[in-house]
């Protein structure tokens, strides 16, 4: 799937109060071929491999909430579902 990027300050240029993802919109512009490259080798890829490796093999979907700053991705969270407000516009 394609990324997704959910609305957090309610003004323009991420100013103002924080209004708890009312919205999202898809593709994520910041994750483009490169950065979706470092996510899955450096996050999603060595999460499924360690799960492997501890006998418990994932199946499903594995949605990654990230947050990207400086060029670099970090890992928030993990969801098995498709219950936050990107995931509508997926």
């Amino acid at each position: 799937l394609v990324s997704a990027q959910d609305h957090k300050a309610v003004g323009e240029g991420d100013t103002g109060p924080n209004t708890g993802g009312m919205g999202a919109y898809t593709p994520a512009p910041v994750v483009d071929a490169d950065m979706q490259e470092v996510i899955m080798r450096d996050i999603i890829n060595p999460t499924v491999a360690g799960m492997k490796a501890e006998g418990v093999p994932f199946q499903g979907v594995l949605f990654a909430g990230l947050m990207i700053q400086d060029g670099r991705p970090r890992l928030l969270e993990y969801n098995v579902r498709f219950g936050d407000p990107e995931c509508q516009t997926l």
